[in-house]
């Protein structure tokens, strides 16, 4: 599978820009068909206004928030304004077509696709870019504490907001 990296260089840290697979067509094709389906089924009207904001968040990849994807939309669609984008972040997410993912350092809502596999964050503090890790040993654990605690675990997410080390141990060796 093709590569895209979500910014093309190396980060302020020293660290790259993580790196996001390209999607295939038919991929879209089925985002386009679960969203007719979602609005047949909730009795809400499918239009190409709406297909057009979520092809152009689909086809973004990687994480961004709200008024990252109204200027985005309102540049590549003059006359789609930024309420019909801020009303339709709410519907994709209803849809399944995106997930909220978290609350950046700035206090801002951040969204990805939906139908990415599992995975947790990293966000960096210096330079607010956000790294996707699995790990099945935090994942058991996770499982094992919400048993120990009588709870059946439906979904979680888990984001650890951290300094990036790299840098300031790439100043230290300078010196």
């Amino acid at each position: 599978m093709r590569e895209i990296t979500k910014k093309g260089l190396t980060l302020p840290c020293g660290r790259s820009a993580p790196v996001f697979p390209v999607l295939e067509s038919d991929r879209f094709e089925k985002w386009q068909d679960d969203l007719k389906s979602y609005f047949k089924k909730n009795g809400l009207k499918y239009s190409e206004q709406r297909w057009k904001i979520a092809k152009l968040i689909l086809e973004r990849r990687g994480h961004f928030h709200t008024q990252e994807i109204v200027q985005e939309v309102t540049k590549a669609y003059p006359g789609l304004g930024a309420a019909t984008v801020y009303r339709n972040l709410k519907t994709l997410c209803d849809a399944k077509i995106l997930k909220e993912t978290l609350v950046d350092a700035q206090g801002r809502v951040v969204y990805e696709s939906y139908d990415e596999a599992h995975h947790d964050h990293i966000v960096c503090l210096d330079c607010n870019e956000i790294f996707e890790f699995h790990n099945d040993e935090i994942e058991a654990q996770q499982e094992v504490v919400a048993r120990e605690l009588d709870f059946k675990e439906v979904r979680h997410r888990h984001i650890i907001y951290a300094h990036c080390e790299l840098k300031r141990k790439s100043i230290k060796k300078k010196n």
